[in-house]
């Protein structure tokens, strides 16, 4: 309990700086930012320092933050937060592997990757030397991400789509991620799944609808890349969700809360939208309610991100001198 008295303490402090609502709408009427980060809001307020740059910043000083965090963890929570910080990782392969396809050369494909140190489990020299995408993903399965190498691989040999390798690398990172919050203990899992299954069931909606009705998957194919999940959109009713011939279709078909909340949409863009809100909202109610839990760290951490995005889009708006309305719009999207 001592350990995650220090967590709570740790996680409130860092809370607090997040930024509110208003905060983030002023930030379009200031002539400069201040987020009471002296580092940050120098680079933010440098024409000069372009956005990659400040990105890299930002996130360096979320993982200071999170280092901090993993310190009273025990070793299955640490593994499951180590984990979560991964997708920075796969981040950088996706890019990787969309500039060889692209047939970009080293030095461009370089500039759009995040330096993450000695915090990064790939072998991005040997990633960006592969002749292409075939090697590339050879070479990866001798690293720790061999599982998604080989499943990719199988992939990329049978349909050369790079919507499919997305999908892939995503799906078997996600399967990862649910498997360490299985392994949380029962007190812990109870706390952090209404956030976590919120989060999954709305990446796995939104793929249902775009490989179904924008890339025009058949039903068996759009299921495949789906993840199983024991949460409300499981895989039983993804299977008769897929099956369904329109966006209509599959809205009227969803549990609550996701009928209610999406019962009247009409696209996949307001439906995101609105999925995205709602994510927001039960982590905002996690970090609040939560004390001496995971849930609440990773609520946090949720929220940062969040942040960090929204300020961004922000940025970009202002430097391309857009319609206020429109920049907002961006932020909110970005989130």
């Amino acid at each position: 309990m001592d350990n995650y008295a220090y967590l709570n303490a740790r996680v409130s402090i860092l809370a607090s700086n997040l930024l509110s609502e208003t905060e983030l709408t002023n930030l379009l009427e200031q002539d400069s930012f201040s987020l009471q980060n002296d580092e940050l809001d120098k680079l933010l307020n440098d024409d000069k320092v372009s956005s990659n740059l400040i990105e890299q910043a930002w996130l360096m000083r979320t993982l200071a933050d999170f280092q901090v965090l993993l310190r009273p963890l025990s070793m299955i929570e640490r593994n499951l937060l180590l984990y979560w910080f991964r997708k920075c990782d796969i981040a950088n392969l996706k890019a990787i592997v969309r500039g060889k396809i692209a047939g970009l050369d080293i030095e461009a494909i370089s500039q759009q990757l995040l330096d993450l140190g000695p915090l990064t489990a790939l072998p991005i020299e040997q990633l960006l030397h592969s002749e292409d995408v075939g090697e590339l993903l050879r070479r990866l399965e001798h690293s720790p991400y061999s599982n998604i190498a080989r499943q990719t691989r199988r992939v990329f040999e049978k349909e050369h789509q790079l919507y499919s390798l997305d999908a892939a690398i995503d799906r078997h990172y996600m399967l990862g991620f649910i498997r360490h919050i299985m392994a949380l203990d029962a007190v812990q899992r109870r706390h952090i799944l209404p956030l976590v299954s919120i989060f999954v069931d709305r990446f796995n909606l939104l793929w249902l609808l775009r490989y179904r009705f924008a890339y025009n998957l058949s039903a068996a194919e759009t299921y495949y890349l789906l993840i199983p999940t024991p949460f409300r959109l499981n895989r039983t009713l993804l299977q008769k969700l897929v099956e369904l011939d329109s966006l209509t279709e599959v809205l009227e078909h969803l549990p609550e809360p996701f009928y209610s909340l999406l019962s009247e949409v009409e696209t996949t863009f307001v439906i995101d939208q609105k999925l995205i809100k709602e994510v927001h909202k039960v982590a905002e109610v996690t970090l609040k309610l939560h004390s001496f839990t995971l849930a609440k760290v990773f609520a946090y951490i949720l929220l940062r991100e969040t942040e960090m995005r929204r300020v961004m889009a922000i940025l970009k708006g202002k430097r391309l001198n857009l319609n206020k309305d429109i920049i907002l719009k961006a932020a909110e999207y970005s989130m």
